[in-house]
């Protein structure tokens, strides 16, 4: 999958790009069909809602113990766009699951930018960094979608007073945009809800502002979020563990494109 010039300045301009449906039902089927076993997961990498602790909120890591997760962080379709708009070789800083289960058990995220904790704790030097957010079911008005300020990634990193509070925790706290922050970044440019059926991608930079609410629908609605790093940009710290802050710099090389399929 090779990006065009227009989608490049868009992501540019606009701090992602969205593209519906880039994997078909089959080949999305191979993820969906192996959360059960990743959230039965009893390890330290499987962070639990506050509010019912039998449910799991995030599964870090789950490309070094899932196959298809795996093929998914090396399939072309994902890690060709993210070397073209980064401009250099990369390799996976993270990866995380969020299932975000309905009736309510789906806790939402506060406004914020998936950087400061990787600049305050991993020690990554440069935003240069993109989530690739994969919907493993459909992403629809109803089950809380993303949400998205377009733009809001030219402001660069929004000092936060909560990066003490992230260190303290392992790194699981936001680094929340304040209220007064939010309005003024809305206001000058507009909120976005991404949605699109399973198997849709989204490249998000990773100084975007964005969040989203709490599940209240009865349908769950999961999504794997791969955060590739630059090698040139490689982190320094090694306070978090594996799961949080892989330390294989090895840049990665892209499997066939029927990868998911076999």
């Amino acid at each position: 999958m090779k990006l065009s010039p227009e989608n490049i300045n868009q992501f540019n301009d606009e701090g992602y790009l969205f593209f519906p449906e880039l994997f078909s039902k089959k080949e999305i089927a191979k993820l969906q069909n192996e959360v059960p076993k990743i959230l039965a997961r009893t390890g330290p990498e499987i962070i639990r809602e506050k509010m019912d602790n039998k449910v799991a909120r995030l599964a870090f890591g789950v490309h070094s113990y899932s196959d298809p997760y795996n093929r998914m962080m090396l399939h072309p379709r994902m890690l060709e766009p993210v070397k073209q708009l980064l401009n250099d070789d990369v390799y996976l800083h993270q990866s995380r699951l969020n299932p975000k289960y309905g009736f309510g058990s789906g806790g939402g995220w506060d406004w914020h930018q998936d950087y400061p904790p990787f600049k305050y704790i991993d020690g990554m030097r440069d935003p240069k960094c993109i989530m690739a957010s994969i919907f493993i079911d459909d992403c629809t008005p109803v089950t809380s979608p993303l949400l998205v300020i377009p733009g809001s990634h030219k402001n660069g990193l929004i000092e936060s007073k909560l990066h003490e509070d992230a260190k303290k925790d392992g790194g699981y706290a936001l680094h929340h945009i304040d209220n007064n922050t939010l309005e003024n970044l809305a206001n000058e440019s507009t909120i976005e809800p991404v949605m699109g059926p399973a198997g849709s991608v989204a490249f998000v930079i990773c100084t975007l502002v964005h969040g989203s609410g709490n599940n209240v629908s009865p349908w769950r609605r999961a999504i794997l979020y791969m955060n590739y790093n630059t090698v040139s940009n490689a982190c320094t710290e090694a306070s978090r563990p594996w799961f949080q802050n892989n330390r294989d710099f090895t840049p990665l090389k892209s499997l066939d494109d029927d990868c998911l399929t076999y």
